[in-house]
Order: C-alpha cells, then structure tokens, then sequence
C-alpha cells in the first residue's frame, strides 16, 4: 500500500476519535487546528505510527500538541500582559458627503483601497508602492487615475472616465479623432 492510501486510510478510521478527543480539551477552530495538526504529525511520520493500533499514538501526538498549544497561548498572554496598551485608534472618517460616499462606492475595490491607503492612511507613493509591491512610478500612476476616476464622478456620475481599473480614461466620443475631418 502506498503512503497517500496508507494515510488515508488511518484518517478516515481515526479522524472521529481524535476530533472528539480535540472537542473535549480545545474549543472551537482552536480544536480544529489541533486535529490538523495531529494528522499532519501523523503525515511526517507516517512510519513510526503503529499499524495494529495507531489510535493511542495519535491521542498520545493529540496531548502533546494540546500542551503545546497551551504553552504557547500562555507565553503569548504573560508577552501581551507586559506591553503597553496601544491607544485606540480612531475610526476611519466617513465621507460626509453623500455625493463623496457614492462616487467611492463606484470606484472598483482596488481604486477605493489605493485612495484610502494615501487619504486616511497618509501614506507617500514610495509606501504605497511598498503596500501594493510595485514600482513607485506605477503607485504614482494609479493613484492619479484614481484620483482622476473620483473626480470625474464627482463631476459626472453617469458618464465617469475609465473603467474603474487601472487602464488609461477612454477618449469620449468628441474627443475621437475623425479621419475624415
């Protein structure tokens, strides 16, 4: 039998046990991370679990992972419980008005983030270009099409320039050169 059939076959006879194991010590997604974690210790070592009876072993890794768990999660509160707390934040300011907050909303997701990154956030093209890991010149350019997408709707809900992506504004049919003209 090869390892994947031999894998599988001890998860899907052991999978319940050591679910309900996790259930009774671990609340939650917590329990399910445990579960993950077992059957991926199981994986890597998928020789030494014993083939008549390979259930204590996996509660025995079970255990062992939950103490872990345990250590680590109270490692983490004692580290949080020495520093400082942070000052609250404030929210971000809502648009206050309504023509702003509507002509946000019809920019694409990428727009909307690149605007707020630089008008809530404060940050430089050189940073932005960090966030989004691209060159500066090219942060630089979509934050102008944003800006510039915001503005014409701002200016023209119904007819805004561009496509709400980060391709140049289409020409508006009076501004198509004619070669016949």
């Amino acid at each position: 039998m090869d390892a994947a059939t031999h894998f599988r076959a001890l998860f899907e006879a052991h999978y319940p046990p050591v679910r309900r194991f996790a259930h009774h010590r671990v609340v939650g997604a917590d329990a399910e991370d445990l579960v993950a974690e077992v059957f991926t210790v199981a994986w890597r070592r998928l020789d030494d679990v014993p083939q008549d009876d390979p259930l204590p072993w996996l509660l025995a890794v079970a255990t062992n992972v939950w103490r872990n768990q345990t250590r680590s999660a109270r490692r983490y509160r004692a580290v949080l419980r020495r520093l400082p707390a942070p000052e609250p934040a404030p929210p971000p300011p809502d648009p206050a008005d309504p023509a702003l907050a509507r002509a946000l909303a019809s920019l694409g997701p990428d727009e909307r983030e690149i605007l707020r990154l630089v008008a809530w956030d404060g940050l430089t093209s050189r940073q932005l270009a960090h966030v989004l890991d691209v060159p500066e010149g090219t942060a630089r350019s979509r934050l102008h099409r944003a800006r510039r997408r915001l503005a014409g709707l701002l200016a023209d809900p119904q007819h805004p320039p561009g496509n709400g992506q980060y391709a140049a504004a289409a020409p508006q049919p009076e501004e198509t050169p004619h070669a016949l003209d």
